[in-house]
């Protein structure tokens, strides 16, 4: 059923669906993370909240305490009144504070617990009436102030319940466990200063201070065992302060009822000094909250933000997708109707009849499709087309493996055409081949071209064997030239020895030793005229061995050939050898090339009459330099003098092969390298060699 439904069909639907559950999906992402923002904002907001309800719940506990005293010395205390008409004005400022605070956030049960706590709060203009009118006992106004407070510990430690992230209930467990430490050492405060003014303090007023005391260390025990490590460090550091210790020093004074010498003033803001170095901490706690607070929401809004912009991404491109595929439809069909009129295609089943042709394939055959459809494929088989051509094909597509060739087909009127074919396999939706398809590329014109270009090949044939003869000849010429060159000095050199050994014998001046000697020479020259024709030869040879040399070693060969030319001409031949390795290449083919720049130093040093002619060989490393004082080379001639049949002898008796046989035998036979550069009135040409020794 699937090869009847429309590639584009097969492509859309699935590319819907996915649109869709990444919209589904992302709506269930966004939907708790915008809660989750929600519950995190109120959050801040609830802490915001404690912090001001802590400064208020300060200045209560104070304003408790001054009370307590000021019944206790049954109002007689001047200086406890007005420190207590002090820190009342204190509370009115920091409830008024909490009044004026605007929560711009919406959250309905945090505005009902300020206005509860506003309530509450309203109790203590009457609690003051009360005790201005000393019409209450001390117990009394401590248990009215206890109540305003207990209340806003409890709407202080409500706000854990609405956190669901550890950290952050960490840290409001933390500061309700530290306000309940503060409350119990402003009920120690009050308690304490009541103790010391009333001089002889009952057993009940102690057994209260001491039970509040094992309170504080109580709640202490809890905030360390629950708060973090820095708030830990700073309560430990707050505690080793004077102040702290002067605490412990009175306290242990009122709990052993040594008060005898202790003023409640003294006390009292002893104790009003801890607790107002321990207020940094509550202020800490609430810093680190909202910080983690605010770290949660930038992560939770960027994960919102990525799957808000991801999901309006995917709507957007699912938009976009839609009218693609709307467009790639009418492109589909219009593709289809071109490939059918310009691609060359047939699909057939595996026993090879023609399941379906494209109309390019009936036009160039020239066949109809009904024709074709259900006929086996070699209808259109050419007789010149070799039977093993289609084993081939068929062993290969047989086996699940494409294949491509060119093939020769017939043509309904019996003409022919060339195609370049690629088969291959079609699979069904087990896995399995059912049918094949071959596309192919008209290549009847190149075929064609082919063969009247193999024609003229022929026809061309002799003329190239008689051109390919005239290249021998030339190319014997050229080397007979070379030998000539290369044999002149050595019979020279043979004539003159001769011609000595004739003159002395005629002079009776000859001995052994001479004779000896100059046979010695004679041979020594023969021998390199034979040597010379074994270069040349093994030169055109494409067998050839390398060996182990040196430069040092080429040149002192080199110089017994043509020192005695040299030295008939005046020309001094000075050889420096810096640094001399081995090389291993063709020693044979580099002695030709010294000699024959040597020789061509020689020819320039005649030619140009120069005085005091010098030749100067330098051997450094790999690297071998001849450099003359002939006045060098023309700068408009020098990039071309490895050109073949390009000579500057002014007496046209060069070949033009020496230089370009020179630079292909170092530069393509020993892979090395063969310049020329104008240098000191001369020319210097450099042979570098690789740095490759025999394995």
């Amino acid at each position: 059923m699937l090869k009847y439904i429309s590639n584009q069909t097969k492509i859309l639907v699935p590319i819907i669906l996915l649109s869709i559950i990444l919209v589904f999906i992302a709506s269930l992402i966004i939907k708790p993370n915008f809660e989750h923002i929600t519950q995190l904002k109120s959050l801040k907001e609830r802490v915001s909240y404690s912090a001001v309800a802590t400064s208020i719940l300060v200045s209560i506990q104070k304003e408790r305490g001054l009370s307590y005293a000021y019944l206790a010395n049954n109002n007689n205390n001047n200086k406890f009144k007005l420190l207590l008409i002090e820190q009342r004005k204190n509370t009115d400022q920091q409830i008024l504070k909490l009044k004026t605070k605007k929560y711009n956030f919406k959250d309905i049960k945090l505005n009902n617990e300020i206005q509860v706590t506003l309530k509450y709060l309203q109790n203590i203009t009457k609690i003051r009436q009360i005790i201005d009118n000393t019409a209450i006992t001390k117990e009394k106004i401590l248990k009215e102030y206890t109540n305003i407070n207990k209340y806003i510990l409890k709407s202080i430690k409500n706000i854990i319940a609405y956190s669901n992230i550890p950290q952050i209930t960490q840290n409001i467990i933390s500061l309700s466990n530290f306000l309940y430490i503060q409350e119990n050492l402003g009920l120690l405060r009050a308690r304490g200063s009541a103790i010391i003014i009333e001089k002889n303090p009952t057993l009940d007023d102690i057994i209260q201070y001491t039970s509040n005391e094992k309170i504080i260390a109580e709640y202490e025990k809890n905030f360390l065992d629950i708060s973090q490590l820095d708030i830990i460090e700073k309560y430990k550091k707050i505690k080793k302060d004077t102040i702290f210790k002067q605490y412990k020093y009175y306290n242990s004074l009122i709990s052993s009822n040594q008060i005898k010498d202790l003023h409640p003033i003294e006390w009292f803001n002893t104790l009003t000094k801890v607790i107002n170095n321990f207020h940094i901490i509550s202020i800490m706690i609430k810093f680190n909250t909202e910080k983690a607070i605010d770290q949660k929401l930038q992560d939770i809004k960027y994960t919102f933000a990525l799957v808000s912009n991801l999901t309006l991404l995917s709507l957007v491109a699912f938009i976009l997708m839609i009218i693609s595929f709307l467009k790639l439809a009418r492109d589909e069909q219009k593709l289809r109707e071109v490939s059918d009129k310009y691609i060359i295609s047939s699909i057939t089943d595996t026993r090879g009849r023609i399941i379906d042709v494209s109309q390019a394939f009936c036009d160039i055959s020239g066949f109809k499709k009904e024709e074709l459809i259900g006929k086996p494929h070699n209808i259109v088989r050419h007789p010149d087309m070799p039977k093993e051509v289609f084993k081939e094909l068929w062993d290969k597509i047989s086996n699940a493996q494409p294949w491509s060739g060119k093939v020769k087909n017939l043509k309904k009127d019996g003409g022919y055409y060339w195609v370049y074919a690629h088969i291959e396999p079609l699979y069904d939706s087990k896995g399995n081949v059912d049918s094949y398809i071959s596309i192919r590329l008209d290549i009847t014109e190149s075929e064609e071209l082919i063969e009247k270009i193999k024609q003229e090949e022929n026809k061309n044939k002799k003329t190239q064997e008689l051109m390919q003869q005239q290249s021998r000849l030339a190319q014997m010429g050229e080397m007979i030239s070379m030998i000539a060159h290369q044999w002149r000095q050595p019979l020279s050199a043979i004539t003159a020895t001769t011609g000595t050994l004739e003159l002395k014998a005629k002079m009776n001046k000859l001995d052994k030793e001479d004779v000896e000697k100059s046979a010695k020479k004679i041979r020594e020259f023969s021998l390199h005229l034979s040597s010379t024709i074994d270069d040349f030869r093994n030169f055109f040879k494409t067998k050839k061995e390398k060996t182990l040399t040196s430069f040092e070693k080429i040149i002192e060969s080199v110089k017994s050939i043509i020192d005695s030319t040299l030295s008939h001409n005046n020309i001094k031949l000075e050889v420096v050898n810096k640094s001399n390795i081995d090389l291993y290449t063709y020693e044979g083919e580099l002695k030709q090339v010294v000699l024959n720049l040597i020789k061509n130093a020689e020819d320039a040093l005649i030619e140009n009459e120069i005085k005091d002619p010098k030749i100067t060989i330098t051997i450094d490393d790999n690297k071998l330099s001849i450099h003359d004082n002939a006045g060098g080379i023309p700068d408009d001639i020098i990039n071309r003098i490895f050109n073949p049949y390009f000579s500057t002898k002014v007496n046209k008796d060069g070949t033009g092969l020496g230089l370009y046989m020179s630079k292909t035998i170092v530069e393509e036979h020993c892979s090395g390298k063969l310049k020329v550069i104008n240098e000191n009135n001369g020319a210097k040409f450099i042979i570098i060699m690789p740095k490759k020794h025999k394995q």
